[in-house]
């Protein structure tokens, strides 16, 4: 699986951003039978994205807190395997 991330405002601001998540497979194809579930920090609980349609997009606005970067968590789940993605982020200067 390839896994792209974008974010909504880019750069993303200190608080809430929405966050955008692509998966793509073989050739690729969508990825529409994950679990995407997102945090801002360890200490913050996951949340699950909501899937677009089928077309392996996933999205949900995450409190990213308020530092000056962050690295967002990215779960994807599927059956039973599960795998935790980093995506190091610089916040907007704000």
């Amino acid at each position: 699986m390839v896994v792209r991330i974008e974010t909504h405002p880019n750069p993303p601001l200190a608080g809430m951003s929405e966050i955008v998540v692509i998966v793509t497979g073989l050739h690729g194809k969508p990825a529409g039978d994950l679990t995407v579930s997102l945090r801002g920090t360890e200490a913050m609980p996951w949340v699950q994205a909501i899937q677009d349609g089928f077309i392996g997009v996933y999205r949900r606005a995450v409190d990213l807190g308020d530092g000056p970067a962050v690295v967002l968590q990215v779960k994807l789940q599927q059956g039973m395997d599960q795998k935790i993605l980093l995506f190091p982020l610089k916040l907007a200067a704000g």
